[in-house]
């Protein structure tokens, strides 16, 4: 071989090396950065494109309840153009010229339509999933997270935190920051049988060497958990991610819940009860796990105990938990993750769901290879009932999952304490 043939077949070994399967964080199909088409530049005349509905992309904002597009400009085949039409990036097409010499660097998932990110195939798509039952708190957690992420991790690790567009930053604006952090109303959970649309954050490290997180939260309300109907999202959800943050409510134990209640001075609501985590875990064994090797699920979990802000009476009260419990300890991790605060967490949520549930405990252990125990309160204080109205928004511990999961990851660096505990 000579030089020529050398040097070119190490250009093409680099592009390969450097290219990486693309994931859509709308519809969570998976597929070659080949294989991408192109939204056209926006020209609309009698010598142009014109306008025409999406019929993929509508498809998908039905399959959401989300309104119609209408008319919006067409999508370019990539195979329908030469190679002088063709602009690429480290071996990537991310320009495409149209018959009129427009560029559009618009690319789309070919599935769903949906833009892609401009990083899509140029680094590696790692998506993290929340799941949970029906009232278990998945939007206070979210929004909490993203609150916390954005305020207090970013200064914390030297990262930020984006919405992947103006849309889902002008969406989570007006349904999560203004009423809950602004005013103090918690959001309110999804009616029954409505799908809402992924909401998808981009999380950047100041250190360039590491390639930007993407966390795609869905919220599927009520029997969306374990309904069959709507576990497809789920699996599709689930194949295609990283980690997984998995929500489980002390409320949905009968006896401890009616003990929360009585000792939190809380009239007892039993519609109030989160629905059953044991089927949520059924259904997701069913429709994803017992399709991965030996029935289990390698990616790094973190099973999370909500609410623990109403744990703290019933520590103090001596029974199912310490009343100097490190869940009441508030702490922030900075710079690396602090395997001694993740060992003393992981040991007595673990001890806690033993005494609750152990058939959920085990049911966790058994199916997750990586798993890791949390507990969080995504409030700090629990609502009044009937006007949803936080008195204080004191988050606790609300990120520690995730960085937990970035350390498992390999973005950020782990340390036990001098002393471990």
């Amino acid at each position: 071989m000579g030089l020529f043939q050398k040097k070119k077949a190490a250009i093409e070994r680099a592009i390969i090396e450097s290219t990486h399967e693309i994931v859509c964080l709308y519809c969570f199909r998976n597929f070659d950065h080949n294989e991408v088409v192109f939204r056209a530049a926006d020209i609309i005349d009698e010598d142009g494109y014109r306008a025409e509905p999406d019929r993929l992309l509508e498809a998908h904002r039905a399959r959401f309840n989300m309104s119609p597009m209408g008319a919006i400009a067409p999508v370019l085949n990539p195979d329908d153009y030469s190679e002088k039409n063709k602009g690429y990036l480290r071996g990537i097409l991310t320009t495409l010229y149209d018959r009129y010499n427009n560029p559009t660097s618009t690319r789309l998932c070919p599935y769903c339509h949906n833009d892609l990110l401009p990083s899509a195939g140029l680094s590696p798509s790692t998506v993290i999933s929340i799941v949970g039952g029906s009232k278990v708190g998945k939007s206070s957690y979210f929004a909490s997270l993203v609150h916390t992420l954005k305020t207090v991790t970013s200064h914390n690790f030297d990262m930020f935190c984006t919405p992947i567009n103006n849309e889902t930053g002008r969406k989570f604006k007006i349904k999560y920051e203004e009423p809950f952090m602004q005013n103090g109303y918690f959001p309110s959970h999804t009616p029954g049988e409505v799908y809402q649309e992924p909401y998808v954050f981009t999380f950047s490290f100041a250190d360039e060497t590491k390639p930007e997180l993407n966390i795609a939260f869905i919220d599927i309300a009520d029997e969306g958990a374990t309904g069959s109907a709507n576990m497809d999202i789920y699996a599709a959800y689930m194949r295609n991610s990283s980690a997984m943050i998995f929500l489980v409510d002390p409320l949905q134990f009968r006896d401890v819940s009616h003990k929360i209640h009585i000792l939190n001075n809380i009239n007892f609501n039993p519609s109030m009860i989160a629905s059953d985590t044991t089927q949520v875990l059924v259904s997701l064994v069913e429709n994803y796990i017992y399709k991965q090797a030996n029935g289990t699920c390698s990616i790094a979990t973190a099973a999370v105990l909500t609410k623990t802000d109403l744990l703290v009476a019933l520590g103090h009260s001596g029974e199912y938990i310490h009343p100097r419990s490190n869940l009441f300890a508030r702490y922030s991790h900075h710079n690396i993750f602090n395997l001694s605060q993740f060992d003393a967490i992981n040991y007595e949520v673990d001890a806690f769901l033993h005494m609750v549930d152990p058939n959920l405990r085990n049911a966790l252990k058994r199916r997750f290879a990586n798993l890791g125990f949390f507990g969080v309160s995504a409030l700090g204080a629990h609502p009044e009932l009937i006007s949803k109205q936080l008195a204080s928004f004191a988050p606790a511990r609300v990120d520690e999952p995730l960085l937990w999961i970035l350390y498992k990851l390999g973005y950020i660096s782990g340390r036990y304490d001098e002393v471990r505990t």
